[in-house]
């Protein structure tokens, strides 16, 4: 991004540690810790050798002089780093905001000097992008982002509100992808061993929880707000004893295998482009994953050519094919041929089937 460019512009940073949020190009000069709560940035950070964690860490485990903000596509996600960053900044110290047009990076600035009563401070301002600092006071700090009640309809016909944190993907309301995802549920034979792929905040492997009271469930999500959220939904829900939820990239293996049904919305954008390796990643681990003769229902865009990526592991059929989707019912064959991988891309919110 042009953005990441300027913050090594001259006069940008100060040559100390900091704590920064959504990247680590700038911890891994200067030092300090990286928030990334995207596993695939976080791996890469790590292998980098940055000192990085996904979630911000609390006051007590360290102070720093400097903070920097990348602006996300997500508006509450960002005031949700900004609050922390504030926590984490000594008094007098610096809260940096860098960010591209696209995004947004005035009308952000804006709002956020009112909030502090203060005017920003230009740091760099270029190739459709800038850097701005604020100073860390006693009297003000970034207005906190809330979390997002979900509603989701129960299988014995009652509703739940389920907990999503600022960031996570389909944080208003259930996509339609999942919704009709979750019709289909009731139309399969009770599985032992359930396997939820990008989970998100829980709504396929919990509903799956409370329609078969003798299943188990692996939730695995590469976001670690979502991660959080599926916990936090499966306690509410009372199903916490029957899964396990789990912060996972593609790139990596299964935890486990031998599931005999998974449940997959996969995600299909990078930016605001189609890309259709992450869901190909997701597909490798996923025919790993089920047992021979195990089913997995996978929902899609109707354009997305999914069966492609899965011909060579098993058999498929669509099962449903209404209001721009289509579920597809994949069957693991005997052949021990996966899909060909592809590794997503690291530290960027990514679109499902929304």
């Amino acid at each position: 991004m042009a953005a990441d460019e300027l913050i090594f512009d001259p006069g940008v940073l100060k040559d100390e540690a900091l704590c920064e949020f959504q990247g680590y190009r700038a911890a891994e000069r200067h030092g300090g810790v990286a928030i990334l709560p995207w596993r695939a940035a976080w791996l890469e950070a790590t292998a980098a050798g940055v000192a990085a964690v996904g979630s911000a860490p609390s006051r007590e485990e360290g102070s720093f002089r400097q903070g920097l903000v990348h602006l996300q596509k997500s508006r509450a996600a960002t005031w949700r780093d900004l609050g922390h960053a504030w926590q984490l900044i000594e008094t007098g110290g610096r809260l940096l905001i860098c960010g591209g047009n696209e995004l947004g990076i005035r009308s952000a600035v804006k709002r956020l000097g009112q909030e502090l009563g203060q005017e920003a401070r230009v740091l760099a301002n270029r190739r459709h992008a800038r850097i701005v600092a604020f100073e860390r006071t006693e009297t003000s700090a970034p207005k906190p982002a809330p979390a997002s009640q979900i509603t989701l309809s129960l299988p014995q016909g009652t509703s739940q509100a389920l907990h999503a944190e600022p960031g996570v993907f389909s944080a208003k309301r259930l996509d339609l992808g999942t919704e009709l995802l979750l019709e289909t549920l009731a139309e399969q034979p009770p599985p032992q061993r359930v396997l939820d792929l990008g989970c998100g905040i829980g709504p396929l492997a919990l509903s799956a929880l409370l329609r078969w009271p003798d299943a188990r469930a692996l939730l695995l999500d590469g976001d670690i707000r979502a991660v959080a959220s599926g916990t936090r939904n499966a306690e509410s829900l009372g199903v916490e004893s029957r899964s396990r939820v789990e912060w996972w990239d593609a790139e990596e293996a299964c935890p486990e295998d031998e599931f005999d049904l998974a449940l997959v919305n996969p995600p299909f954008h990078g930016g605001k482009e189609v890309d259709l390796r992450p869901a190909q990643a997701m597909f490798t681990r996923l025919t790993e994953a089920l047992s021979r003769g195990g089913r997995a229902l996978i929902v899609a865009n109707r354009t997305l050519p999914y069966e492609r990526s899965l011909s060579a592991a098993g058999s498929m059929e669509i099962l449903r094919a209404e209001r721009g989707y289509k579920i597809i019912g994949f069957t693991r064959g005997r052949a021990s041929s996966t899909p060909a991988s592809g590794r997503p891309r690291g530290g960027r919110s990514r679109s499902r089937s929304s």
